[in-house]
């Protein structure tokens, strides 16, 4: 009988490798769009499902049913419009197709695909797969994270940098599909104190280095990891948009957190995973003072303080 650990690195393997075919997929799907595309509206104008990401979600599906035929299965397709997925200890596969659909509409190269393990409710395997920009981003359970096979992260080496202050950090965080005033609004007054001069007139701003979007949830992770943003900041997101880059994170030495309730009260990771809001912190060196862990959660803790949580209708 093999080890978990045994188990996890045969997963990985066959992960990778469906990984790189969604890839090629996708790319095939991107370039036969220009000739003909069939598009769907998928909740309103500016979340555009297609014909590609269907295909390539059949496509990881069956091939992870042809080799672990027990294995259980939950993707963002097949899960469109029903209820919430009930996790259990066993294998679960949990993928992502295309994450960043509107910039795959739109020739950006800011599209993924995430397919994750979960075993006994906890992220083993994740990988990651950038097609336009040719990375692949992939970790087990005990194993470190690399790009591309052989590539620790994070990128600097694999050597964490130091960071001691929100104000200091590059920051990920998505307007998403939610257009209604309510969430539009608050969402306004957090960017405004996350990137406001409180000398200038911002209550409570901190004024970070800058905001950024990429319109993919798993691309903005795959940075924090990568050490290519500093922190991530989302809600109303799903289990199939962080379940690949939980393990990743925590393979660099990175911090992962739900909601700021999930965060106070130490919540167990599935949890966080399926609990829609979700806050990464890429790795840190420590100091003196503080250790890693401490820098982190500091500045977790102040992030909390600083922005506005809100609640999109599919979380009611």
């Amino acid at each position: 009988m093999p080890s978990d650990q045994e188990l996890y690195a045969e997963i990985l393997e066959f992960a990778y490798t469906v990984a790189e075919q969604a890839s090629k997929l996708i790319l095939d799907g991107a370039a036969a769009r220009w000739k003909n595309a069939d598009f769907a509206t998928k909740k309103n104008a500016v979340d555009l499902v297609t014909e590609t990401d269907q295909a390539v979600e059949d496509f990881i599906r069956k091939a992870i049913s042809d080799k672990y035929p027990s294995h259980k299965f939950i993707g963002e397709e097949s899960s469109e419009g029903k209820e919430k997925p009930v996790l259990t200890d066993d294998f679960t596969w949990i993928v992502d197709p295309i994450d960043g659909t509107m910039n795959f509409v739109h020739a950006n190269p800011n599209v993924s695909c995430s397919i994750g393990v979960m075993h006994e409710k906890r992220p083993v395997v994740g990988v990651i797969s950038q097609p336009f920009l040719n990375r692949i981003f992939s970790a087990r359970d005990g194993n470190g994270a690399f790009m591309n096979r052989t590539v620790p992260l994070p990128l600097t080496g694999g050597i964490p940098q130091p960071l001691n202050s929100l104000s200091q950090c590059l920051i990920a965080a998505e307007w998403g599909s939610d257009r209604r005033m309510e969430t539009i609004q608050v969402k306004l007054d957090s960017f405004k104190r996350l990137n406001g001069d409180p000398n200038k007139g911002v209550d409570g701003g901190v004024m970070v280095h800058a905001l950024r979007t990429t319109g993919a949830t798993t691309v903005n992770l795959i940075h924090v990891a990568a050490g290519e943003l500093d922190v991530s900041w989302d809600a109303g997101c799903w289990a199939w948009d962080v379940a690949a880059a939980a393990v990743i994170l925590k393979e660099t030495g990175a911090f992962f957190a739900g909601g700021q309730e999930l965060y106070e009260r130490d919540a167990p990771i599935d949890e966080v995973v399926f609990g829609r809001r979700y806050v990464a912190i890429r790795a840190v060196a420590p100091t003196a003072e503080e250790s890693s862990e401490q820098i982190q959660r500091r500045l977790a803790t102040h992030l909390y303080s600083v922005v506005e949580e809100w609640t999109t209708p599919s979380m009611m």
